[in-house]
């Protein structure tokens, strides 16, 4: 790829970078093992925004600095949510406290329904608020040493930021009940077999190399094409069968024809690799 690379500026809690077609949100707090307060998800939805934004943009990878993917919550009084968790109970502490998740989950679905494929790569830690971030992303990938959980209940809270709605689709309605009732931690090995994570890799190096040349191959297709699945994947899951075979045929004909679809069938027939600007 010899695009420019692109590395706007943020408050350094999460950094967005893109090197060609490949971008990479990353979650900077490793002294913390990346746990989140809302200073953090306040970060990371602008380096949602920029992805969104990124034109070049078709892959984007997010992963955590430091010894885990994502610790979960934040539980330190310097999360300006624990306050409004433990002050004395009224309705307008309850709506505050409604607002503030309403916004987390806002800033989740943005990212799960970006309109580029997006993988996570987790390593470490992927529990609570950390696991239904990563389960935003399309592709999920690990190393062998993660550990994954909601802790929710142990903590008397319910997992509120979608991950009692997107765990079921990826791991079924019983693993996903086991994994929120018993707020247990599981590893790798049992993760890859109920589906949580496509692929686990022995270690952190050989995963962030595995990710990044599934990155690249993504974003060596036709982006039209990629994004207009991710689309349709979308659409699947929130309507019956019949309009979602509808709607996929009509937005296969959105991008049909296109410069992309012609070199796509020349490259086919040279036995090539395809060059593709999404036009």
């Amino acid at each position: 790829m010899n695009l420019e690379s692109h590395a706007p500026k943020l408050d350094g809690l999460v950094t967005y970078n893109r090197d060609g077609y490949i971008a990479t949100i990353a979650l900077n707090r490793p002294d913390k093992r990346n746990a989140m307060n809302l200073a953090l998800w306040e970060a990371l939805d602008r380096a949602v925004t920029m992805a969104a934004e990124d034109d070049q943009a078709r892959v984007i990878l997010l992963k955590g600095e430091g010894r885990s993917f994502c610790a979960g919550l934040d539980l330190s009084p310097e999360n300006e949510l624990i306050p409004i968790i433990t002050s004395q109970p009224s309705a307008s502490q309850k709506m505050t406290f409604y607002k503030a998740v309403k916004r987390v989950q806002a800033i989740y679905s943005r990212l799960e329904h970006l309109s580029k494929p997006s993988i996570a790569v987790i390593h470490g830690h992927c529990l609570g608020a950390g696991l239904e971030l990563a389960l935003c992303c399309d592709i999920r990938l690990c190393s062998a040493d993660t550990a994954f959980g909601l802790p929710e209940a142990r903590l008397a809270i319910i997992t509120d930021l979608g991950g009692i709605q997107r765990l079921p689709k990826v791991v079924g309605p019983a693993h996903a009940r086991e994994i929120a009732f018993r707020a247990h931690r599981f590893g790798s090995e049992y993760a890859e077999s109920i589906r949580l994570v496509n692929h686990v890799y022995a270690r952190e190096e050989i995963l962030n190399e595995h990710a990044l040349e599934m990155a690249v191959e993504i974003a060596s297709n036709p982006p039209l094409a990629v994004q207009g699945a991710k689309d349709v994947f979308l659409f699947n899951e929130s309507v019956p069968g019949n309009r979602a075979l509808d709607y996929t045929a009509a937005r296969s004909g959105m991008i049909m024809p296109s410069e992309d679809i012609f070199e796509a069938f020349s490259a086919y027939m040279q036995k090539r690799e395809g060059s593709f600007k999404g036009a």
